[in-house]
């Protein structure tokens, strides 16, 4: 299944810039969370379906809108 979503990847960089958005690099896994009415997706860079493998996360957005995407590290902290 390919994904109609282009997922943001990380860049390295030695200096950030007064209007870059950045974020602290775990490890884990990017995915995206797409909800489209009642169904949440879960899907890899190179779109796979991990919904049935992380259900706790496709459960997680109880949300008001029916439909958004979410582009983001799937990571778990100890």
């Amino acid at each position: 299944m390919g994904i109609a979503y282009e997922l943001c990847l990380a860049t390295a960089a030695k200096q950030i810039g007064p209007d870059w958005i950045h974020e602290v690099k775990h490890d884990g896994y990017r995915m995206l969370v797409i909800r489209e009415n009642e169904q949440v997706r879960l899907l890899s860079r190179n779109g796979t379906d991990w919904t049935k493998r992380y259900p706790w996360i496709a459960e997680a957005p109880k949300n008001r809108q029916k439909r958004f995407v979410i582009d983001g590290e799937a990571v778990i902290l100890e």
